[in-house]
C-alpha cells in the first residue's frame, strides 16, 4: 500500500482557527454547550452529561460544523484532539482549542480523527514541544502536521472497520449513561424521599466504615519510574472505571514492596478523588493486584452497616458531591481533608432496608461493570489494529467490512 506525505492545511478549508476566549457557566439548555480542553478524553471522547455551557455575544462564530477537527494547543493535554460529527447539537469550541475544517473532497475526514490516535501522530506531538514550543502547538504548526495518506478508497475502508469498533463503543457508553439515570432516580425515589428517611437514624459517613485511608505520596514514598506496578491518580479515574493505559505513572517492583504495606485494597472498597477534580467515584469489583492509588484519592470501605452499592451511590450523589466541594480548601489547589468528609451525614435504613435497596440496586451496577468492561476490550482491539490498519499491514480486500 502506497501511502503520501500531505499537510493538515492542504486537506482543511482555510487556516487553523482559534476558539472563543470566554469562560464557561453552567450547563442551560437556552445556551450553547461548550468544549473545552477538560472535556476532551484520550480517546478523543466528549461526555455530553458533564458539558458547560457558553455566554457570550459572539459564541455563534464558533459553532463547529461536521467534519470539523479541534486540537488542544498548550498544557498538559496538548495534542488532544475532537473530531465533530455533528451529532451534539450547538457546540461551541474554546479558546485553548484550534479548529480545522476538513474537506471531504480531499480526504475521509475521519481517516484523520484516527489517525491522531496513533504513535506517529503522538510522537509529533511529543518532538515539536521540545525548546521554545514546550507544551504549546500554535495554528502554523498543526497546519504544517504531515499525515501518511493512502488513497481513497483504503482510507474509506480502514474508516468503515474503525467506526463498526467506535459505535459499538458509544452504544454501550450510552447504555451506561441510561443505566446511571436510572439508578439516580431509584436512589431519589427509595431513598432520599423515602416515607420512612425521617425516622431513620441520623449517622457520619466515618460510622457506616472501616477503613478511610489515602493513598502514597510518590516524592515520599518511591520514585516515579518505568516498572510493571501502575500508579493511579484522579487522571486514570472515571465513575466506575479506572484507565490504565501507556501514558500510567508506573514504579517499580523494589518500591512497590514499600507500597503493599499500605494499600490493601479489596472488592468493595470505594475509591473517592479529593484532591483538584473532587468526586470521581470508583467502585472495586476486581482485586487490582498491580497498582496502587496516589495521595489525592481516599479508599473508603464500608462496614456492616451498609453495602457497597450503596456507598457507591451516596459518594455519587449531588448532595455528597457538593458537600465534598463546599468543604475543599487550599490555595493553590483545593482538596477536602479526610476528617471532614467522615463527617458528612446522612440517614441510615434498617439493616432490612438496606438490603433489600441493595438488592435492587447491585443488578444495575453489576452490569454497568459489563459493559464498561466490553468498553475496554472493544478499545483494545481498536488499538491494536490501528496502527496495523495505518501502516498498510492488513489486506482490507480480505476482510469484510
Amino acid at each position: 500500500m502506497k501511502f503520501n506525505k500531505i499537510k493538515l492545511k492542504d486537506i482543511s478549508k482555510g487556516q487553523g482557527n482559534y476558539g472563543i476566549g470566554a469562560a464557561a457557566v453552567d450547563f442551560n439548555k437556552d445556551l450553547y454547550k461548550y468544549l473545552r480542553i477538560t472535556d476532551i478524553s484520550e480517546d478523543g471522547t466528549i461526555n455530553e452529561n458533564e458539558l458547560k455551557s457558553v455566554n457570550d455575544p459572539n459564541s455563534k462564530e464558533y459553532l463547529l460544523e461536521e467534519n470539523d477537527i479541534c486540537f488542544a494547543r498548550t498544557g498538559n493535554s496538548t495534542g488532544k484532539t475532537y473530531f465533530y460529527d455533528g451529532t451534539i447539537k450547538d457546540l461551541v469550541y474554546a479558546g485553548f482549542l484550534i479548529k480545522f475544517s476538513l474537506d471531504e473532497s480531499k480526504v475521509n475526514p475521519k481517516y484523520i480523527k484516527y489517525y491522531t490516535m496513533t504513535n506517529k501522530y503522538k510522537n509529533w506531538v511529543k518532538e515539536i514541544q521540545t525548546g521554545s514550543t514546550r507544551g504549546n502547538i500554535n495554528a502554523k504548526m498543526y497546519g504544517d502536521l504531515e499525515i501518511d495518506l493512502p488513497n481513497r478508497e483504503y482510507q474509506d475502508k480502514i474508516v468503515m472497520l474503525l467506526e463498526s469498533i467506535t459505535k459499538k463503543i458509544a452504544q454501550n457508553k450510552h447504555t451506561n449513561n441510561n443505566l446511571y439515570k436510572i439508578l439516580d432516580n431509584i436512589f431519589k425515589e427509595k431513598y432520599l424521599n423515602n416515607e420512612r428517611y425521617d425516622l431513620w437514624e441520623e449517622v457520619t459517613l466515618d460510622d457506616i466504615t472501616s477503613k478511610f485511608a489515602t493513598g502514597l505520596n510518590p516524592r515520599k514514598n518511591f520514585v516515579l519510574g518505568h516498572g510493571s506496578n501502575y500508579y493511579v491518580t484522579i487522571k486514570n479515574m472515571q465513575n466506575n472505571d479506572v484507565i490504565l493505559n501507556d501514558k500510567c505513572d508506573k514504579v517499580d517492583d523494589e518500591a512497590i514492596l514499600k507500597i503493599n504495606k499500605r494499600s490493601d485494597l479489596k472488592v468493595g472498597d470505594l475509591l473517592f478523588s479529593g484532591i483538584g477534580t473532587i468526586g470521581r467515584v470508583y467502585l472495586i469489583k476486581d482485586i487490582p493486584d498491580n497498582w496502587n492509588i496516589s495521595e489525592s484519592i481516599f479508599t473508603i470501605r464500608p462496614n456492616e452497616k451498609c453495602s457497597s452499592e450503596f456507598l457507591y451511590l451516596l459518594l455519587l450523589n449531588k448532595n455528597m458531591q457538593n458537600y465534598a466541594v463546599n468543604k475543599a480548601s487550599g490555595s493553590v489547589q483545593k482538596g477536602i481533608r479526610m476528617a471532614d468528609l467522615k463527617q458528612f451525614k446522612l440517614k441510615l435504613p434498617t439493616k432490612n432496608e438496606m438490603q433489600s435497596f441493595t438488592d435492587i440496586i447491585k443488578p444495575i451496577i453489576d452490569r454497568i461493570y459489563n459493559k464498561t468492561k466490553q468498553i475496554e476490550n472493544l478499545e483494545q482491539i481498536r488499538d491494536t489494529i490501528l496502527p496495523k490498519l495505518m501502516n498498510g499491514e492488513i489486506d482490507l480486500d480480505k476482510i469484510e467490512i
